[in-house]
């Protein structure tokens, strides 16, 4: 490992946050490649030529954001990044900043994120992806009287639209908000008129994606995003004093489309 090219550090603040940055720069660069053992808290306090107390406080940081993982006896270990971590992370920054967000925020996001995914999955999906489409759809069918079943599948046929563009950053983004969205699907459901309404649209949406039309894959998906926040903006006035992570605005209080 003396190889590594690893920089002494000046006495400056924050020298965890800088040895972790060096470190994630070797990771990133696959210089220490996925799976790979670090040098020992000692080794490397020498080689930084700073304390373990900040060597600890570096993995510590790196740990946490999933680009090592600690294994109790044998050491610490590379990950690397990954999609799931990725996206873990974007998840929690998100919940925890839900007070600061309204309904309309994540329905905003949701049109300018999901309009072209499935526009995308129009041009791109292979006939498995369309089999796991069709699969998803009879499942919603199939468990249309289960609303926690109901709404896991809802979320997970938008997933497999966006597995349908081959496109990894869009699961990324989708993945970051999905626990958001599996909330506000839960709420929706408490409108009896929800289930039938969303059947129909995702078939809609389906027949469009099967079909490789593009445009009106994107018009279908529009449609449905009309629904879901109809539908949300029926359920917060039915249900004011519902729990939610959104504040909903003075608008969409009152507002019933």
């Amino acid at each position: 490992m003396e190889d590594l090219p690893i920089r002494a550090l000046k006495r400056e603040q924050r020298l965890s946050g800088r040895v972790a940055k060096q470190l994630e720069e070797l990771i990133v660069q696959g210089t220490l490649k996925t799976g790979q053992r670090l040098p020992a808290e000692r080794e490397l306090a020498e080689m930084f030529d700073v304390s373990r107390t900040v060597i600890r406080e570096a993995v510590h940081n790196l740990t946490a954001r999933g680009l090592l993982h600690v294994q109790s006896g044998s050491g610490t270990f590379v990950s690397g990044p990954s999609a799931d971590s990725v996206a873990d992370c974007l998840r929690l920054l998100l919940r925890s900043r839900a007070q600061d967000f309204y309904v309309e925020n994540l329905h905003e996001v949701r049109r300018v994120l999901e309009e072209e995914i499935v526009a995308r999955a129009a041009l791109r999906a292979t006939d498995e992806d369309i089999a796991d489409l069709e699969e998803i759809l009879q499942g919603m069918v199939e468990k249309s009287g289960d609303p926690k079943a109901s709404a896991n599948l809802d979320v997970e046929f938008h997933r497999a639209l966006a597995v349908s563009t081959h496109n990894p950053l869009f699961i990324i983004l989708l993945d970051s908000i999905g626990d958001l969205l599996l909330e506000i699907r839960h709420l929706s459901l408490l409108d009896p008129e929800t289930a039938p309404k969303a059947l129909y649209h995702h078939g809609n949406v389906l027949d469009k994606v099967k079909t490789r039309d593009p445009q009106r894959a994107r018009l279908a998906m529009a449609a449905h995003l009309d629904q879901s926040e109809d539908t949300m903006r029926k359920v917060l006035e039915t249900h004011r004093d519902l729990q939610f992570p959104f504040r909903p605005t003075a608008t969409a209080a009152v507002d019933t489309g």
